[in-house]
């Protein structure tokens, strides 16, 4: 089945659906797998994989092994990769 059709096909059922409890659900489910982004190899980010990471990001910080960099610290890791002057 083809993209297209797949679509009509999804729609025409949810279209047929009563319960609400049901549809919350997908709408949740869909909602959870929005894309937010993409990492720098083209990679989709999607919103559950996106909260999960800022969650464990934010338990480190509160636990205080986060790893912190400043703009220098990175700046001066981008020219030393690339063997940049400054």
């Amino acid at each position: 089945m083809n993209t297209e059709a797949l679509k009509i096909s999804l729609a025409q059922k949810i279209l047929s659906i009563s319960d609400n409890n049901l549809l919350n659900k997908l709408k949740l489910l869909i909602e959870q797998e929005n894309v937010v982004g993409y990492d720098a190899k083209g990679n989709p980010i999607f919103v559950s994989q996106y909260l999960k990471e800022m969650d464990a990001i934010l338990a480190d910080i509160d636990n205080k092994t986060a790893e912190l960099f400043s703009t220098e610290d990175i700046k001066k890791s981008i020219i030393d990769a690339n063997n940049l002057a400054q």
